[in-house]
């Protein structure tokens, strides 16, 4: 059974129409199976009974003060009829007239005592059936199939049919109105009360008044049909708005999906098919945005491990160059000073070589390894006092640090920022030399903390100021330090800027006399 369940599928479009028009058909069927209209409407029928009997007591009483019909048993059913007709004739009411004994006297059913009235069926016959015959025909077979029967006993107080009637003939003798219900020989429903007729505030006899439950059942259909009618105008409306949510839902969740399953068969990242999805400013077209962008995004990494492959191997390729040509010329050079020149070339290709694959290994790991890192609250005041404390004393160059405001905070991690802050200082090292000086800016506006740091060196080529922060760029005047430097430094840092959700950018330092002075590097945080 488990099983069954785990491999049964529903797609969610048909879930969706199931939970939504399912409360609406099930609603009806609740309000026929708990008919609370039924009891009110038996409820109002009793109260004009009553009305009515009352009326007609006082006027059988009136005539048995004058005439003495019921103690003579002069009354007849045609009396009785003509009394009752004369009041609301909108009830069907049938009375029957019993002595101070309990016997029967009068029926109104009846033209006379003796006679008798016989009841038959009419003869069936065919009819044609339009729309709303079968449409009521269909409601009154619900309605018998789902709504309760009247509960006789709660009027009747358990008795039968004969019984009941006896014991409300007795109640009306002792001067009380008593209401039950029975079923008659064509197991119709029939209302009836009891009254006392009295004659001079004596009781002479007893009324009880019928009513036939056909009027009843009629108001219950009416109201039954009238339901249903609403219900099927409602359920149009409900099946219409379900399919306009499940178009909205439903299909550019599958749009996306094929178009997903497409970009995986047949490994394009950019397919003009997400073009084609729609862009709504709800959930789903929220969705179908990030979806573009995670496209974009994967794409744009794609792109990024293509170039930097390239970039690896023309990297590569060249101190491989290098030292195959050494390595040729010391096959080929006799003289030791020759070979010896050559052997050092071979090993500064060599480092070279091992730098750039340790550079490229942490470099290509760089983005893991940022998703994975913690951020945390950073003085940065300390965080940089600590910092130029300890690199000034190991490397023995002055690095000033200007910054007025203390106790500037950020969200950020520690290691990282050092990284960044270690390679721009060897970046003017390198440049620069032995006579270089860093100075240190630290400035707060609004919700920004920008870092500058400024050396005294040549400053960047005009045409290489937008280029420092690629992959492998190097165009170091100095050829001592020439090949020392992978020239994934500034990229490395500009990636951590850009994890840190920041910004880092270059620039000449100029004076008034239009001469570059220096070198800035300007990193931008957020607080």
């Amino acid at each position: 059974m488990k099983k069954f369940f785990k491999n049964f599928f529903l797609p969610l479009k048909v879930r969706i129409l199931i939970i939504i028009i399912f409360p609406v058909i099930f609603y009806p069927f609740i309000i026929l199976y708990f008919n609370k209209y039924q009891e009110i409407l038996i409820n109002s029928e009793f109260l004009a009974m009553e009305r009515q009997g009352t009326t007609f007591a006082k006027a059988i009483g009136m005539a048995e003060d004058q005439y003495g019909l019921i103690e003579k048993n002069k009354i007849s059913g045609v009396a009785l009829q003509t009394l009752l007709t004369s009041g609301d004739q909108n009830f069907q009411l049938k009375a029957t007239l019993y002595n101070s004994n309990g016997n029967l006297i009068a029926d109104s059913d009846t033209r006379f005592f003796s006679s008798k009235v016989e009841i038959s069926k009419l003869p069936v016959f065919k009819e044609d059936r339009d729309f709303n015959k079968v449409f009521t025909s269909i409601v009154s077979s619900l309605s018998k199939i789902i709504s309760q029967p009247i509960d006789i006993k709660k009027y009747n107080q358990n008795f039968e049919n004969d019984e009941i009637k006896i014991i409300s003939i007795k109640n009306a003798l002792n001067g009380k109105t008593s209401r039950f219900v029975t079923i008659d020989d064509f197991k119709n429903l029939k209302l009836n009360v009891a009254l006392p007729v009295k004659s001079l505030k004596v009781i002479r006899g007893v009324a009880i008044i019928s009513s036939s439950g056909n009027k009843i059942e009629n108001e219950l259909l009416d109201l039954e049909i009238e339901l249903f009618k609403t219900l099927g105008i409602i359920l149009i409306a409900t099946i219409l708005l379900a399919v306009y949510l499940i178009r909205s839902i439903t299909n550019p969740i599958i749009k996306l999906a094929n178009l997903a399953d497409y970009i995986s068969k047949n490994k394009i990242i950019r397919s003009k098919k997400l073009f084609e999805i729609p862009k709504y400013n709800d959930e789903i077209g929220k969705l179908t945005k990030s979806f573009e962008t995670m496209i974009s995004e994967i794409e744009k990494r794609v792109n990024d491990i293509e170039s930097f492959a390239a970039d690896v191997a023309h990297e590569l390729k060249n101190p491989l160059t290098s030292l195959r040509s050494a390595s040729e010329t010391f096959i080929q050079a006799k003289n030791k000073k020759d070979q010896k020149q050559m052997i050092e070339i071979m090993f500064k290709d060599i480092d070279r070589i091992d730098r750039l694959i340790t550079d490229i290994s942490f470099s290509s790991r760089l983005d893991a390894d940022l998703v994975r890192t913690k951020f945390e609250n950073i003085d940065l005041f300390k965080l940089l006092k600590n910092y130029i404390s300890i690199r000034a004393t190991k490397l023995k160059y002055k690095i000033n640090l200007d910054q007025t405001e203390t106790g500037i905070q950020l969200i950020g991690n520690s290691n990282k920022l050092v990284q960044v802050f270690d390679n721009l200082i060897d970046n003017s090292l390198s440049i620069i030399g032995k006579n270089c000086k860093i100075k240190i800016k630290v400035l707060s506006k609004s919700k920004k903390i920008f870092i500058l740091f400024e050396d005294n060196g040549p400053g960047f080529p005009k045409n290489a100021v937008n280029k420092i922060f690629d992959r492998f760029y190097t165009d170091r005047t100095n050829q001592k330090e020439f090949g020392k430097h992978s020239g994934l430094g500034l990229s490395i840092s500009k990636q951590i800027i850009l994890a840190h959700n920041g910004d880092i950018f270059a620039e000449n330092i100029i004076n008034d006399d239009k001469k570059i002075i220096g070198a800035r590097v300007n990193i931008i945080l957020n607080k």
